[in-house]
């Protein structure tokens, strides 16, 4: 049976590099563990390492390991509740099993998989290819999977709903994390799943509001690297809300809507990791091919991101 993922903030943390020789790029992993541990002293309820944020595709197996023992290690030392989510995807079922069983391995509790994109063609032709994928992995998985429908990674790929639907019927698959933004579809998609089988998660800051209020359980939000307990404290006021708390909840979400753009849409990772440098004081390079962000961009950035951190500070003082 399916072992439920817990609602919450499960946040998709960066893959940290030391700067040198430039071109080996080698792991840090003395930041990660640095970061889980600043993550979990702010509650959040678990972490994902090896997603999109984390450049997973810049990874060689040997180092998604090294990356999975080292957050396993972070969160069992700092919140031992918190849960450890691994990307596991690739183009095929036999490629996506071997990840899963090595994430396994490592101490990661679920695995989130991205549909195959790459024969696209042939993949949107076939309305069951996307089924029988997911099917075959989780009818051999050691650990619960979680759909990751992210169309900007995946050529535009968007898996349909009614698939979504019928995958969340498998014992094995326990939940969603909805990249697409699109609010109607994870709408149909609650309306048509029991929430006590299958979690629908936000993919992002900017829609986390609107997600709940359709029937989501949390959020995957790479912005959460940086304001970790304001994503915390809205989620924490959703599950007692009142009226007075869906306003505060409302006012939380539009502070944070300008600040996540600026940092996940103007220059995407290497902007993360540069405001992270400023604002955690660590954060680092993308490897390459990513090339760092524009300096010219960075004051921009923390400029439009302080409605969001003024916040955090806040929190963070309170705590």
């Amino acid at each position: 049976m399916t072992t439920v993922l817990p609602p919450g903030i499960y946040v998709p943390i960066p893959t940290f590099f030391h700067e040198e020789p430039p071109d080996e790029q080698p792991i840090d992993v003395d930041t990660i563990t640095r970061h889980v541990k600043y993550l979990c002293s702010a509650g959040v309820h678990g972490i994902v390492s090896l997603g999109s944020t984390g450049e997973a595709v810049h990874l060689s197996v040997e180092e998604r390991e090294r990356i999975l023992r080292t957050t396993r290690e972070a969160i069992d030392n700092s919140s031992p509740n918190a849960k450890l989510l691994a990307g596991c995807s690739h183009e095929s079922v036999r490629g996506t099993l071997s990840l899963i069983e090595q994430a396994a391995k490592a101490g990661a509790e679920y695995a989130l998989v991205l549909p195959p994109s790459y024969f696209l063609t042939w993949v949107i032709n076939r309305a069951d290819a996307i089924y029988s994928f997911y099917t075959k992995v989780a009818d051999k998985s050691p650990i619960p999977i979680i759909i990751y429908n992210c169309p900007g990674v995946t050529q535009h790929m968007d898996t349909p709903e009614g698939i979504i639907v019928k995958l969340a019927a498998h014992p094995n698959i326990a939940g969603i994390k909805c990249t697409d933004g699109n609010v109607g579809k994870a709408s149909y998609i609650c309306a048509h799943t029991d929430r006590k089988t299958f979690t629908v998660m936000s993919g992002a800051a900017d829609c986390f509001f609107p997600f709940l209020t359709i029937g989501a359980q949390g959020c995957v939000p790479g912005f959460g690297n940086i304001v970790p307990r304001l994503l915390v404290q809205m989620f924490n006021l959703y599950t007692k809300h009142s009226a007075e708390d869906l306003q505060e909840i409302q006012r939380l979400q539009d502070q944070m809507i300008g600040p996540d753009h600026a940092v996940s849409q103007w220059d995407g990772i290497p902007g993360v990791k540069a405001v992270m440098q400023s604002v955690l004081g660590y954060g680092g390079l993308p490897r390459a091919p990513l090339l760092p962000s524009p300096q010219d961009d960075l004051p921009k950035i923390i400029q439009a991101i302080q409605p969001a951190l003024k916040i955090e500070r806040q929190l963070e003082s309170n705590s």
